[in-house]
């Protein structure tokens, strides 16, 4: 059997390749058969969940939460020492540098990425801007945020900060963050679908094998996980749900 493993949009572009060499050597260290799509827009990959053609997935935590509540995915890893930090960034051109040189009301440009927006709304409230006074333009992934910001066509963007910091040297340099999070306990998490019951562990030893290799040392590092991986357990990631819910109730 080939099970799906999908690439979520906010996988920068340029480090694509370094997840379909993941695919390929998780495939050798666990026997498993892996066929890996790439989406560049959020929708898209809801609609696969929702359609169950997704069997393995590194989810961002507004995601992590959906599938492990109502889809029955099962968490396997995260990355060590690396969190899922926001940043909300505005023109560099502009005269915003501070969250209170925000008006009354505020146009922004983000991805359909709940957990981003959650945090950078609290980023927000300094500013007094509630959730009448924010109008999201949604785009398909960060680089079309990026364009929006630089453009004027909306007065600030909703980033994840990999994403972020991942954006070329040109295109951060005509962009200004504003104010950036520090939460350090919300994260990416790779999650097993229904599928896979019963290949958990297989996916698990996989990954510490990977992991132990010193020529994976590179790779790792593009997949975002330069430290090396930990074993996410469902108690671990039932706190991080927690705390987006808690984080949504702001």
């Amino acid at each position: 059997m080939t099970f799906e493993f999908a690439i979520s949009p906010d996988v920068h572009v340029r480090n694509i390749a370094d997840w379909f060499v993941f695919n390929t050597r998780l495939q050798r260290v666990t026997d498993l058969s892996f066929h890996a799509t790439t989406y560049d827009d959020f929708s898209d990959l809801h609609s696969a969940y929702v359609e169950g053609r997704v069997d393995l997935v590194y989810a961002n935590a507004a995601d992590t939460a959906w599938l492990v509540r109502e889809h029955g995915f099962v968490p396997i890893a995260a990355p060590e020492q690396v969190s899922d930090e926001a940043v909300i960034a505005v023109a560099a051109s502009g005269g915003v540098r501070s969250v209170d040189d925000f008006g009354t009301h505020l146009t922004v440009a983000a991805t359909d990425a709940p957990d981003v927006e959650r945090i950078c709304r609290i980023l927000l409230e300094p500013a007094d801007l509630g959730p009448g006074d924010v109008d999201l333009v949604m785009q398909r992934n960060y680089v079309l945020v990026a364009k929006a910001v630089m453009t004027g066509a909306t007065e600030a963007g909703f980033f994840l900060r990999a994403a972020y910091d991942e954006l070329s040297e040109v295109i951060r340099s005509r962009l200004h963050p504003v104010v950036s999070s520090r939460i350090y306990v919300v994260s990416h998490c790779l999650l097993a679908g229904p599928a896979m019951a019963g290949h958990h562990e297989q996916l698990a030893k996989g990954i510490k094998k990977l992991s132990a290799d010193p020529a994976s040392a590179e790779l790792l590092s593009g997949l975002g996980a330069p430290h090396d991986w930990h074993r996410m357990s469902l108690e671990d990631t039932e706190f991080m749900i927690d705390l987006m819910d808690a984080l949504g109730q702001q």
